[in-house]
């Protein structure tokens, strides 16, 4: 775990970066560490906690590197300081692309972006920006993405309407907000459909959201809304020009999934990119990283190893 200082305003922006034991508590069923690390970006509202179901086994049992940074303002990252100008979208891909460089400086190494949510099109963008991770990044996993609309549009009419996220922020603000979030965590895990969370994991969840800074939840709301079809299009068009150069894709998403319906989003970017291979979760939700983890993580593997063996 450590702190890196933006090259934008100098906040203090903490990643998690760990690196395989010599003794893990279960024997290792890898040999040797793998020579690709797993960048983890989290979603909103959350933090790089999101993910402790997969990293732990991912990093002891597997051996593979991890770095998960939390995103400005969520987690242990600060939101701004006196200096910063309004915060956008490309203040969050600067961020992360600065902390890449910066984790990766003594010794560059292959790395595969792991994104659940909004955090998928931070990845895109990343990709896209920087000559760094268009030369180590080497495979994109894309869980529930919230892309390419967030919003409902003409181009995608089932993407969740703007009420959706009006009723989201509302609910943050009022005085009731803590009760608020108590009352919607469940619906982002499919408890109504049995899957089994819970109460104090509920809880561990709600305490991740808490921590993110009141402003940092409400405005990151509305810049991670950017439509992204133009930057899909864009990454169709480089694997066409260079099909031995495409990159791997894996999608998964909940068939059950109320807050990104399937239809509106990992459906519409399976057709943009159709190289990339989609799974779909029956009875999923939009919290499949949690719920299905063990499923998640036996998809992660087979995806990698092909990536690993290269």
């Amino acid at each position: 775990m450590a702190i890196f200082r933006s090259e934008i305003d100098g906040a203090s922006l903490f990643f998690r970066h760990y690196t395989p034991s010599s003794s893990p508590h279960k024997p290792a069923l890898a040999v040797k560490r793998q020579p690709l690390t797993l960048v983890f970006l989290h979603g909103w509202p959350m933090s790089s906690r999101m993910y402790d179901q997969l990293i732990v086994p991912l990093v002891e049992t597997h051996r593979f590197p991890v770095i998960a940074p939390d995103r400005r303002g969520f987690g242990n990252s600060e939101w701004s300081t006196p200096t910063t100008d309004e915060v956008t979208f490309d203040t969050f891909v600067k961020d992360l692309i600065a902390l890449l460089e910066h984790a990766f400086r003594n010794n560059p190494t292959p790395f595969v972006f792991v994104a659940a949510s909004m955090a998928c099109s931070e990845s895109v963008l990343a990709h896209a920006e920087s000559n760094f991770v268009k030369t180590y990044c080497k495979g994109f996993v894309w869980i529930g993405p919230n892309m390419p609309y967030s919003l409902q549009c003409d181009e995608c009419p089932e993407a969740p309407d703007q009420t959706v996220w009006d009723s989201l922020i509302e609910g943050f603000r009022g005085a009731s907000g803590k009760n608020f979030l108590a009352q919607a965590l469940p619906s982002v895990f499919r408890v109504d459909l049995g899957n089994d969370v819970g109460e104090r994991t509920l809880q561990f969840f709600e305490r991740l959201v808490c921590q993110a800074d009141p402003m940092a939840l409400e405005r990151t709301a509305v810049i991670l809304q950017k439509p992204m079809v133009a930057e899909l299009k864009r990454l169709a068009e480089a694997a066409a020009a260079n099909e031995k150069g495409r990159i791997p894709i894996l999608i998964l998403h909940g068939d059950s999934d109320s807050g990104m319906p399937l239809e509106a989003s990992s459906a519409v970017v399976h057709r943009l990119l159709p190289w990339s291979e989609l799974k779909v979760y029956e009875r999923a939700g939009h919290g499949l990283y949690l719920t299905h983890a063990q499923r998640v993580l036996d998809d992660l593997l087979a995806f990698l190893g092909p990536i690993v063996a290269r």
